[in-house]
């Protein structure tokens, strides 16, 4: 199997938009290798996500203070990420590290239905609402491991949480053909 450099572009699909900025990595090369190596990777990679963030705060507030947390997800996630801090982003990430798009920004309303579930996980969150116009891209650095056996499996592992994160397969995956 090539190298996720070999299959993704190196810039975004979609040049109209701004190039999404880098959150900052927090997990490195040996920690990504000691938390795959539990997963049966025999080798792993890093690579950045194209997603989408929005906002999540209070509906109707005049003054907009921090958001409460922020939504990451696009057209190809199932599920979004539920961000409960400020982004962090990282003005001195390395350009030439695999990148992967991650899709298109949904629409509004598949903003809503994704905080919906968040919700419904989350009760205490009910009062909280998406901002639309707080949307805007933003690269997730993750660590991607390969298991080889019959078939070869990928594992997704967060760049900033060392995480698993099954959810962004189907964008990970999609982002090796393009």
């Amino acid at each position: 199997m090539a190298n996720a450099a070999e299959r993704a572009a190196a810039t975004p699909a979609n040049e109209s938009v701004a190039a999404p900025e880098r959150l900052a990595r927090r997990l490195d090369e040996s920690g990504a290798r000691q938390r795959l190596a539990r997963f049966g990777a025999a080798r792993f990679e890093p690579a950045w996500l194209s997603l989408w963030a929005v906002a999540i705060g209070r509906s109707g507030e005049t003054a907009q203070p921090a958001p409460a947390a922020w939504l990451l997800a696009s057209s190809l996630t199932p599920r979004a990420l539920l961000w409960p801090e400020a982004l962090a982003f990282d003005e001195a990430a390395c350009g030439d590290e695999n990148w992967l798009c991650g899709g298109d920004c949904p629409t509004a309303a598949s903003f809503e239905t994704l905080w919906l579930w968040e919700r419904l996980a989350r009760p205490r969150r009910w009062g909280l609402r998406v901002q639309p116009a707080t949307c805007r891209p933003v690269a997730l650095p993750l660590w991607l491991g390969y298991h080889d056996g019959r078939h070869t499996r990928l594992i997704v592992l967060s760049g900033v949480s060392g995480e698993p994160l099954a959810s962004l397969k189907p964008a990970v995956l999609a982002g090796f053909s393009r």
